[in-house]
C-alpha cells in the first residue's frame, strides 16, 4: 500500500512539473512574440520543454554530439529529457516490483549510475573511434589534395571542392573538410587548420597541419610535399600493423597455456591417475 502511494505521488509530481513547465514557457513565448518583430515565430511547446533541460550547457553538448559523429544538432535537445524519462521509468518499474526495499534501492542506485554514466561513455567511445578512423584515412585526402593543387587550385579551393565531393566516400572525413573550408573563409586558413588539429588531436593531423602552414608561410610548392607526407603516413600505418602482429605471439602465450596446455596435461595424466586410484583402492 505504501509503495503504491509513493508511486502515485511521484507520478503526480512529474506530471505537475511538466504541465507547469509548459505554461511557463508558453507565457514567455507569448511575451517575446509581442515584444519582438512581427515575423517572430514562437517555438512549439514541445521544443521549449525539451530546451528547458540542459539549455545552459547545450552548446557544449552539441559539440560532443558532433565530435561523436552525430551531425544533427537537434539530437542534443533530446539528451537530457530522455535521461529524465529513463529515470522515471526506472523508479516506476522498481516501485511496482514485489522486491524487498533494500533490493529496490540497489536496483535504483545502479540504474541511476547507468543512466547517468553509460550515455557519456558511449559518446566518448564514439569520439575516440571517429578520431582514429578519420586520421587513418588522411593519406587518401593528401593524395587528392595533391592532385587538386597540381591542377592549379589553391589550398582553400581544394578544401572547398573536396568538402563537396567526398560525401559519398566518407561522411566523417567530408564533414571535417567542409567545416575547415567554411572556417577558412571566416577566420583564415591557418586558424581553420589549427582548429582541425584541435578537433582531431592525432600525430598525423598535426603533421599535416604544420606542413601546410609552413608551406603557406614560405610560399613553396605544396603538391609534392603532400604526396611525400601521404607516403610517409602509409609507411607508419604499415609499421604499426606489423608491430601489432608481432605482439600477438606474446599476447597469445597465456591463452595457449590456460586453454591448450592444461587440457593436454589432463588428457595425458588423467587415465593414469584414475588407474592408480583404482589400484590403490582395490
Amino acid at each position: 500500500m505504501f509503495t503504491l502511494f509513493a508511486v502515485l505521488i511521484f507520478v503526480f509530481a512529474s506530471v505537475f512539473f511538466i504541465v507547469d513547465s509548459f505554461h511557463k514557457q508558453n507565457r514567455t513565448a507569448k511575451i517575446e512574440h509581442f515584444l519582438k518583430e512581427d515575423d517572430y515565430k514562437a517555438p512549439s511547446k514541445i521544443s521549449m520543454f525539451l530546451l528547458k533541460f540542459g539549455t545552459k550547457h547545450r552548446k557544449a553538448l552539441e559539440n560532443r554530439f558532433l565530435e561523436a559523429g552525430f551531425y544533427n544538432k537537434e539530437l542534443a535537445k533530446f539528451y537530457f529529457p530522455l535521461k529524465l524519462l529513463a529515470v522515471v521509468a526506472l523508479v516506476t518499474f522498481t516501485m511496482l516490483t514485489e522486491l524487498e526495499w533494500d533490493n529496490k534501492m540497489l536496483i535504483m542506485l545502479f540504474g541511476l549510475v547507468g543512466i547517468i554514466v553509460v550515455p557519456d561513455m558511449i559518446l566518448d567511445f564514439k569520439r575516440k573511434s571517429l578520431i582514429s578512423t578519420t586520421s587513418s584515412k588522411l593519406p587518401y585526402l593528401l593524395d587528392m589534395m595533391s592532385v587538386c593543387v597540381q591542377t592549379g587550385m589553391t589550398v582553400e579551393a581544394t578544401f572547398d571542392y573536396l568538402g563537396q565531393e567526398l560525401d559519398s566516400f566518407d561522411r566523417d572525413l567530408c564533414y571535417q573538410i567542409r567545416r575547415t573550408a567554411e572556417s577558412a573563409k571566416i577566420k583564415g586558413l591557418e586558424k581553420a587548420l589549427n582548429d582541425l588539429s584541435d578537433r582531431l588531436p592525432t600525430p598525423e593531423v598535426r603533421s599535416f597541419v604544420l606542413t601546410v602552414i609552413q608551406n603557406l608561410q614560405y610560399g613553396t610548392s605544396i603538391a609534392q610535399v603532400l604526396s611525400n607526407l601521404a607516403e610517409d603516413m602509409r609507411k607508419i600505418q604499415l609499421l604499426t600493423i606489423e608491430e601489432k602482429v608481432g605482439q600477438l605471439s606474446s599476447k597469445m602465450g597465456i591463452p595457449l597455456i590456460l586453454f591448450i596446455m592444461f587440457p593436454i596435461v589432463v588428457l595425458i595424466l588423467g587415465p593414469a591417475i584414475v588407474q592408480m586410484s583404482a589400484n590403490i583402492g582395490g
